[in-house]
């Protein structure tokens, strides 16, 4: 007994809270009548705040505690990925209120699968082995699929299924290549893995095998050629899940990702090749589609994948240096990315804006949103003096850094950098233009006002504290 509460105190006492909140969640949407749907939101907020409060409660030391016999790991590393997931699940729960209230007989539903999502999130950060790995990733993903469905428009299912099916393929290959590692080593754990491979010769699948098992992170990132699904996923789905499917994966999957590669990339030099075509192309392509779009949350769409083609062409390098940048992107990726759809939503839940020259002339209405919103998005096309900026500067100056066959990967990513910063000045063109609009900004959503010019003002902290927070970075990089 001692044992096990050592293990809940030491290890995953965040996740037991999520995994309570969520059979709590569950037993109302039983015996609860629709009509007290607020309560849900109360408990999932509860909840959240309760995890939170557990992540600070964990010790934080030079060595790793370990829990289920070595398969559940808590170290700095994966504290920094849980605190960022369950701030962020905060915010989004906060966004999803008018949602909610459109279908308030589902609200206890929606939160049981918003939560279960978030707990997965945070537990593929976590686990040692591969299989554990799959498991968390899957579950993750069955969450966005039913998150999807509970919008209620005409084209909402249908893009879910086809998501699913997608994502039904990504996971196939996943498990094509566990198979394959698992024939060449005999090992699921990670850290057997790297011994075995540390003892005996890399065979030359072993980079076939790692890209087969990567496709599933690479897909829910939305990285070329597996994007496909982002612009019409997020034009189906209802604004705040498109929110979640843009934050909570591609944080898990960069925390996941990164463990990955430390432990495959010493084997495969060509890994790194492979992954930094692909970061590179997925920039490009993600920029020049979003300088053609119209619709706002397809323009949010690739957002999401140029960002994480950035972040992953950071990764590539793999150097304490680079982790932290990439690190402090995330930091930077998940205010900007809330506050950003934190404008969008509050504008679609007053007058219904939904494409860009419906933005024509806000700043008459509410100046005050409209500067928010355009800080937020010069933070997100990396303009000084925001933390988009630094975030960016730290992670092509790792790049650079890195040698100079990773010198025409970076030439390429700032020239489609700056492509993808006329693509959001498309919006605060929009925004300033000097138009008359009829249009009433309702100003009794305040979780949303809230949420918008907390982000606003934190892309500015971040950037004026961004060496102290960059070196805390660094530390908890040596700790993965």
């Amino acid at each position: 007994m001692e044992v096990l509460i050592k293990d809940i105190a030491n290890t995953y006492l965040p996740e037991l809270v999520l995994i309570l909140f969520i059979l709590i969640n569950l037993a109302a949407s039983v015996f609860l009548h629709k009509n007290m749907y607020r309560i849900s939101k109360g408990l999932t907020l509860t909840g959240i705040i309760c995890a939170i409060a557990a992540t600070f409660y964990l010790p934080i030391s030079t060595e790793d505690s370990f829990a289920f016999g070595g398969a559940f790991l808590s170290n700095a590393y994966t504290l920094f990925f849980k605190i960022l997931i369950l701030i962020s699940a905060f915010f989004l729960t906060l966004l999803s209120r008018n949602m909610v209230r459109s279908t308030r007989e589902l609200a206890f539903e929606y939160f049981t699968v918003f939560l279960s999502g978030v707990l997965f999130a945070m537990c593929s950060v976590c686990v040692m082995d591969f299989v554990g790995l799959f498991v968390c990733l899957s579950a993750l993903g069955l969450s966005c699929y039913l998150l999807l469905t509970y919008t209620k428009s005409a084209n909402a299912r249908q893009l879910s299924f086809g998501y699913l099916v997608i994502g039904g393929v990504a996971s196939s290959l996943f498990v094509l290549g566990l198979s394959y590692l698992y024939g060449l080593c005999g090992q699921f754990g990670f850290v057997d893995i790297s011994n075995y491979f540390a003892q005996n010769p890399p065979h030359v699948l072993l980079t076939f095998v790692v890209i087969l098992m990567t496709v599933t992170i690479l897909f829910k990132l939305g990285i070329v050629p597996f994007s496909s699904w982002l612009p019409d996923t997020f034009q189906g789905a209802g604004y705040p899940i498109a929110a979640y499917i843009s934050v909570i994966p591609p944080l898990a999957c960069f925390g996941v990702l990164a463990r990955l590669l430390l432990i495959m990339m010493p084997f495969t030099t060509s890994l790194k090749l492979v992954l930094a075509s692909l970061a590179v192309l997925t920039i490009l392509c993600g920029s020049l589609c979003a300088l053609r779009q119209t619709n706002v949350k397809r323009l949010m769409a690739y957002s999401m994948s140029v960002q994480s083609g950035i972040m992953l062409l950071g990764l590539c390098v793999f150097s304490v240096y680079s982790l932290s940048g990439v690190l402090f992107y995330l930091f930077f990726y998940v205010f900007a990315t809330i506050g950003a759809w934190a404008a969008i939503i509050l504008f679609y839940n007053s007058c219904k804006l939904e494409e860009i020259r419906d933005f024509n002339g806000l700043i008459y209405h509410r100046p005050y949103y409209v500067i928010a919103f355009t800080i937020i998005l010069l933070s997100l096309a990396g303009i000084a003096p925001t933390c988009g900026f630094v975030a960016k500067l730290f992670l092509f100056s790792a790049v650079a850094r890195s040698g100079f066959v990773f010198l025409p990967f970076l030439a390429v990513a700032m020239l489609a950098s700056v492509i993808m910063v006329f693509a959001y000045w498309n919006i605060i063109r929009a925004m300033f233009r000097r138009v008359e609009n009829s249009v009433e900004i309702d100003t009794n959503i305040v979780s949303s006002k809230l949420i918008l010019y907390a982000c606003a003002f934190a892309t500015i902290l971040c950037c004026i504290f961004a060496d102290k927070i960059f070196v805390v970075l660094q530390l908890i990089s040596l700790y993965m």
